[in-house]
């Protein structure tokens, strides 16, 4: 996967290693926290389908050196090599009512490779999430879906990232140097 954070069985070896547990998502492994969490479940109205924050990471020191000596006689292992650290943050916001309607309010993706940068683009989407009235949001969504429920889902998302004040989402930054 060198544009996501699903581990190769190397690097949840190494994870494990270093005293990481990766965890299980979609039938894959990955570096993952959560980031928000509900204090319980909502069935109705603004509610949060996920919010994790991922990290992946090179090999260094000793794990570095074994698999340069692997390369040898496995090529493959250059990809694990080649890889740069990565961080990232991904949160979903869906809506539910009585009604029928059903969507997503916000779904915003951000990775990069240099954690100081990471760390300030979650700084600032906590400080916009912070302030969100999301029951006056979604109304106001509904009240105008023409704008954005006939667009793509990355359209959508364009739509509603700027609807939230928030910066164009970036992710899929592929790994390899």
């Amino acid at each position: 996967d060198q544009n996501g954070y699903d581990l190769t069985r190397a690097e949840q070896l190494y994870a494990a290693a270093n005293g990481y547990d990766a965890k299980e998502h979609r039938y894959r492994f990955t570096c993952k926290e959560p980031w928000y969490v509900e204090s319980y479940r909502k069935v109705e109205g603004p509610h949060l389908n996920h919010a994790d924050l991922y990290f992946r990471r090179g090999f260094g020191g000793d794990a570095r050196e074994q698999l340069k000596e692997i390369t040898h006689e496995m090529p493959v292992f250059h990809k694990l090599l080649s890889m740069r650290p990565k961080w990232g943050m991904d949160i979903s916001v869906d809506y539910a009512d009585k009604q029928g309607n059903v969507f997503e309010l916000l779904h915003f993706e951000w990775d990069g490779f240099f954690f100081d940068k990471v760390l300030e683009m979650k700084r600032q989407v906590e400080a916009v999430i912070s302030e969100i009235d999301w029951d006056k949001g979604a109304k106001e969504m509904l009240e105008r879906k023409d704008e954005w429920h006939s667009l793509d889902f990355f359209g959508q998302s364009d739509w509603k990232q700027a609807f939230w004040g928030l910066p164009k989402e970036q992710f899929k930054e592929v790994i390899w140097k």
